[in-house]
């Protein structure tokens, strides 16, 4: 065991009085001038995503609150907005979970299976797949097919671009191999689970509106633990039409309720903001690089922790 007889003094951590002036003293005239000179926000720094949810959710509950009270008129004006609504909408992949990250684990799961099995470089079967992805996607799922039919065909694509010998049962276990991958990745954005509880707590109804398989969201609503949140569940796969093409008008159709009635939140610009804000929806962008900026049309947040300021 450690045993000090005495207290250390300034002498234990300064080796001489300039040191002890600059670490214990008063700050001396002109220190930290270059720091104080450049002591400013700079609007346009690069968003690296290297930070945990954990670690934003932490930064969010100590500084979010400060940041957005910035914003005080606004907040009040977009409140009034949210409590006035019966319905809020959300989409659901990158906007209530983190559909990008986790479907993109499931992916070169896969890819890196048939890389052990052939020898093919991963890199090049990635390129072909992101190529594929974006042809058989085009559609946004709106032609009534399961997850697992899409799943096949586009790895099948991908062997079948490179001449790779396969039966049904490489595909099968290729198939059972993205949707372990993919459950066991997925992760709710921060604070989403506590802004679909205070939703409902405070008496809305909560409706999805999403491009993607009918059979895929409807589990990841169930693994991600919120499907109980859930009032409906709108796809593209369900409706037929894709959101650029008429899917809002329609949900609002079916739930027998007018634009006026609805709050939307979305991260795309071109496939949440501009077809719901044509459909006559108040919506709300989820942009999660950009700067909060709740003055503009549509008002931008970059987390979900705002969202629930404003709320509260």
């Amino acid at each position: 065991m450690l045993i000090f007889d005495s207290p250390f003094g300034s002498a234990f951590t300064s080796s001489n009085h300039p040191e002890r002036d600059i670490y214990c003293e008063e700050k001396p005239l002109g220190l930290f001038r270059n720091m104080e000179a450049s002591s400013t926000v700079q609007p346009d720094m690069p968003y690296h995503n290297l930070l945990s949810n954990a670690e934003k959710d932490k930064i969010e509950e100590h500084a979010g609150f400060l940041y957005v009270n910035c914003w005080k008129d606004d907040i009040l004006r977009l409140r009034a907005i949210l409590t006035k609504r019966t319905w809020i909408g959300f989409d659901l992949d990158d906007t209530l979970h983190e559909y990008r990250r986790s479907s993109g684990i499931a992916t070169n799961s896969v890819l890196a299976e048939i890389s052990a099995q052939h020898g093919t470089p991963i890199s090049a079967l990635q390129n072909e797949y992101s190529i594929i992805l974006k042809t058989k996607t085009a559609n946004a799922f709106s032609d009534g097919k399961t997850s697992f039919d899409y799943r096949r065909e586009r790895f099948t694509s991908v062997l079948n671009h490179f001449s790779l010998l396969h039966d049904d049962h490489f595909i099968s276990h290729l198939l059972t191999l993205y949707e372990a991958n993919l459950t066991a990745s997925l992760e709710l954005k921060c604070r989403a689970l506590a802004i679909l509880s205070l939703l409902k707590e405070i008496g809305k109804k909560i409706v999805i509106i999403t491009e993607g398989p009918q059979d895929a969201q409807e589990r990841a609503l169930r693994a991600l633990g919120i499907n109980k949140f859930i009032d409906f569940l709108a796809t593209t796969t369900h409706f037929g039409v894709s959101k650029t093409d008429n899917l809002f008008p329609q949900v609002l159709d079916h739930l027998c309720i007018t634009p006026d009635d609805m709050v939307y939140i979305g991260d795309s610009e071109e496939r949440d903001m501009k077809p719901a804000t044509a459909a006559g929806i108040f919506s709300v962008h989820f942009a999660e690089t950009e700067l909060v900026s709740l003055d503009t049309i549509p008002p931008k947040i970059n987390t979900l922790w705002k969202l629930q300021y404003i709320l509260s």
